[in-house]
């Protein structure tokens, strides 16, 4: 894991550095930093993502039948952080019941910036969603709380 986390902050600082002034994306201080604002790198993401990924996740990401919403702010496999979302794509995710069916590892398709970018259209995407007032701001509230109930 030492070495994909090397991965994660290099390319990072390669992407970073190529849009400098670009506003970043992470979840908290040790996550991946993306460069949301990076329309270069955003719209890469999101040919990647039209090409890879949109027949299951449908357009902009708002998920379909067959897959989940990736523009919502939620992940349900590996957790919300950027490193997270970009490990579940370069590993896939397993069957597990009713979570849905197995998304394969695309690793041996796409390359670490590659992955890196569809972070980042992911989050540039989620952003502009709550910013249109279509979907919550996931980090506004603590969704991982502890709920007693009453």
């Amino acid at each position: 894991m030492t070495s994909r986390f090397t991965i994660f902050f290099t390319a990072s600082i390669l992407l970073f550095a190529a849009g400098a002034h670009a506003e970043e994306h992470k979840m908290h201080l040790d996550d991946l930093a993306v460069p949301i604002s990076d329309m270069t790198v955003v719209d890469q993401g999101r040919g990647i993502f039209s090409e890879k990924c949109s027949a299951c996740h449908g357009g902009e990401a708002v998920g379909t039948g067959r897959a989940p919403c990736l523009s919502c702010g939620k992940f349900m496999f590996r957790g919300n952080t950027n490193s997270e979302i970009f490990e579940t794509i370069y590993s896939g995710t397993p069957r597990t019941g009713s979570r849905g069916g197995k998304m394969g590892a695309f690793s041996s398709v796409l390359s670490d910036a590659e992955i890196v970018s569809l972070v980042t259209y992911l989050r540039a995407t989620e952003k502009a969603r709550i910013a249109a007032g279509e979907i919550d701001d996931p980090a506004a509230a603590n969704q991982d709380a502890m709920v007693f109930p009453d």
